[in-house]
């Protein structure tokens, strides 16, 4: 089915996580859970106006977003407008669309693969690394989701990839410059708090220090 959207400039909801998320799902994994993580992950960029400024450019703005109104008319929208039309109910996913430059913005930012239909030799070139093949990325969409877990756990993995011994104290390591370093690496964790973040590091350096149970 995929190979008809090929021509497509824009698909609604429906139709992309359909497809999508057929191409997305891992062997053994079940097809049906990624789809509804696929949706999940898509409302709440909408919702969060992710997808706002990544469409094609048309009367000086890049509105990535189309909803069907009463008039059976494709209309731009901003996705704040959409939180009580998602709340309808699964049918509004026939009526949003998603224009092509949202969904491979949308794909690059969550480190998954493009749909196969929009990839080609270019768009390729520019979204992966040279060593890579759309066909040989293992990127889950569980990956995906674990940043709209909270804020705690993505401040773990963010800890954990740079503080494998630990996060050092506050004198050998500002607080300050350690939070503009956290919100850099992932801006939606914005607004970050002193003892949001004082927590993640206490919950972080303590389970580095937990005894390791001998299965034996």
């Amino acid at each position: 089915m995929s190979k008809l959207f090929r021509t497509k400039k824009a698909l609604t909801l429906a139709q992309l996580v359909r497809a999508w998320s057929s191409e997305l799902a891992e062997r053994g994994e079940d097809a049906k859970q990624c789809e509804q993580d696929l949706i999940h992950i898509l409302q709440e960029d909408i919702l969060n106006s992710r997808l706002d400024n990544s469409g094609p450019l048309r009367n000086g703005r890049r509105l990535g977003l189309r909803c069907i109104g009463p008039d059976n008319r494709s209309h731009l929208v901003e996705g704040a407008q959409l939180l009580e039309y998602f709340e309808s109910g699964p049918w509004v996913l026939d009526h949003v669309i998603a224009a092509k430059e949202a969904v491979l913005d949308f794909a690059q930012r969550h480190q998954l693969p493009s749909p196969s239909w929009w990839v080609d030799s270019t768009e390729t070139s520019a979204e992966l690394p040279n060593d890579a093949k759309p066909n040989t990325v293992k990127i889950k969409v569980a990956t995906a989701i674990s940043r709209s877990l909270g804020k705690q756990p993505r401040i773990t993995e963010y800890l954990r990839e740079r503080f494998a011994g630990g996060v050092p104290g506050a004198g050998s390591y500002p607080r300050h410059i350690l939070k503009a370093d956290l919100l850099k690496w992932d801006p939606s964790l914005k607004p970050l708090d002193d003892a949001t973040l004082k927590k993640g590091i206490d919950s972080y350096n303590a389970s580095l220090s937990r005894p390791k149970i001998d299965p034996k």
